[in-house]
């Protein structure tokens, strides 16, 4: 088995290896957005001879942390072929896109998982969750005054290029995992593929002002349907932002006030999210918890260094396994800055680096996964620990890839 980049020529060979993995017919237009995104020379394959058999790439990407940004890579494309599976095709796959991250100086790997039972075994942990929320728009009433200062109008997409942006930049600033876009991330994201759309509208845009200056948008779609003369419509709301909380509960005005709905379906929010404390009957909203990204540490003290921490103090972690990040660390930390090295002294806390990934962003807490056989460490330390880890804003991304 020969394992290298692909060349150009090569892509549709190693997307019909998508194809077969995900049991997807692509159309050429979605074929033409991942070969826009594709970094050639960030790319992996496993050949079998002449064959294509197995997938990889990682994508450029800078993600906010508390307190800072760090550059990532962005796993993604992985598939093998039935035909090949369980013969360490993915574990060769998965080392050389890890090796060029660490040869890039990424500190971290991050990915979306396909399957939740699969990456832990390479380190990675589950670092964001988002929550969808649905709610029957009989039911969706907002307590009085809410969002009720500034105005809503609808935009189109050549204007939502322009707008949504410099927006979404407030919530890669305030939310630890949120990763930044370029502009032909925002071009592809808005491409809006009719195969994209499950049988919903297009992409629609509400952009949220005061004093006729942006502070918000909204991105959504509407199902279509009706029974007995009676709109039983699903409105699907992919994305509300805004630069502050007033923003938001504006956009949220707008959204449950859209007629012809029967059921209001909030996706990929955060897990701390104050939007059911806006309803004045907040039992009628469901809650429903999926992870999010994963994250994959390299470099342990560039990790650590690169975030802030809630409450100054010092932690001694040591790393268990896998043997490429496996020591103990010295931790001094705080709401300025960080250090981190090496050390020979006695461990506060004992945990794997998939453990360490998912306590990164802020989200879980170091007790809870204690009582899971994940950490080892006193009550105290782990107290201490999670004081220190923990964020003000929760770890949140949106950004599939």
């Amino acid at each position: 088995m020969e394992y290298r980049p692909i060349t150009e020529d090569e892509f549709d060979a190693f997307m019909s290896v998508l194809s077969h993995v995900f049991a997807w017919e692509p159309k050429p237009e979605e074929l033409e957005i991942d070969r826009k995104r594709m970094e050639f020379d960030r790319s992996i394959a496993a050949f079998d001879g002449d064959h294509i058999v197995g997938t990889g790439a990682n994508l450029t990407f800078r993600m906010s942390v508390p307190g800072g940004r760090i550059n990532v890579g962005g796993v993604t494309m992985i598939g093998v072929l039935p035909t090949h599976r369980r013969q360490g095709v993915l574990t060769s796959m998965m080392a050389g896109l890890l090796e060029d991250s660490r040869g890039r100086g990424e500190p971290v790997s991050i990915l979306w998982a396909s399957e939740s039972a699969i990456y832990g075994r390479f380190g990675y942990g589950e670092a964001t969750r988002h929550a969808s929320r649905k709610i029957e728009h009989a039911h969706a009433t907002l307590r009085s005054g809410v969002g009720s200062s500034g105005t809503v109008r609808l935009i189109d997409k050549e204007e939502a290029l322009k707008r949504l942006p410099e927006l979404y930049e407030h919530a890669v600033s305030r939310y630890p995992g949120m990763i930044e876009r370029r502009l032909e991330h925002w071009e592809m994201d808005l491409a809006d593929l009719e195969s994209w759309r499950g049988g919903y509208t297009a992409n629609r845009f509400a952009l949220y002002e005061e004093d006729g200056v942006p502070r918000g948008f909204a991105r959504y779609r509407i199902k279509d349907e009706w029974k007995d003369g009676h709109a039983q419509n699903t409105l699907s709301v992919t994305l509300v932002i805004g630069v502050d909380d007033v923003a938001v509960q504006g956009l949220w005005r707008f959204l449950f006030g859209i007629d012809l709905i029967k059921t209001i379906h909030a996706r990929h929010r955060p897990l701390r999210d104050p939007l059911a404390y806006l309803l004045t009957d907040p039992r009628r909203m469901s809650f429903e918890v999926v992870e999010g990204i994963w994250v994959r540490i390299l470099d342990v003290p560039a990790a650590l260094e690169a975030r802030r921490y809630a409450v100054e103090g010092s932690l001694t972690i040591e790393i268990t396994e896998p043997g490429d990040v496996a020591g103990t660390y010295r931790l001094d930390g705080g709401t300025d800055g960080a250090s981190c090295t090496r050390t020979n002294g006695v461990p506060d806390l004992r945990m794997g680096i998939s453990t360490l990934g998912m306590r990164y962003l802020g989200d879980h807490d170091f007790e809870s996964l204690a009582g899971a056989g994940l950490v080892e460490g006193s009550q105290d330390d782990l107290h201490r620990a999670d004081l220190m880890f923990g964020w003000h804003e929760p770890a949140w991304c949106v950004t599939g890839f």
